[in-house]
């Protein structure tokens, strides 16, 4: 058996998973995205198929100014300085698009 690649419904990211993991995998089993962190039920093993149980975090992706590296930074974050894990230039992130949205609701 080999490594799987699946695709998150909620954050589209494609993870893998390991072919030893695929071997002990059963319906009902769940698996958390890396990427959004929503969790995943296992419906159906041939083909593996998964449906979103909880949705994970709402997450905020910003851009480094510097080197264009996507990354997510927490709420906890918020108006606080981050650095960017490929180059390690720091900057506060722009979180006006945030307030916006939640604004709306």
């Amino acid at each position: 058996m080999e490594d799987l690649e699946i695709t998150c419904p909620v954050c589209g990211e494609v993870s893998v998973v390991l072919a030893e993991d695929l071997e002990t995998l059963e319906i009902g089993d769940v698996l958390e995205c890396e990427a959004c962190g929503a969790f995943l039920e296992v419906v159906s093993l041939d083909p593996l198929e998964v449906e979103v149980t909880e949705e994970g975090l709402e997450a905020f992706f910003v851009d480094c100014p510097r080197c264009g590296y996507t990354f997510e930074v927490s709420e906890e974050d918020q108006g606080q300085e981050v650095e960017c894990p490929e180059c390690g230039f720091r900057f506060i992130p722009d979180w006006s698009e945030v307030d916006e949205e939640d604004e709306e609701w």
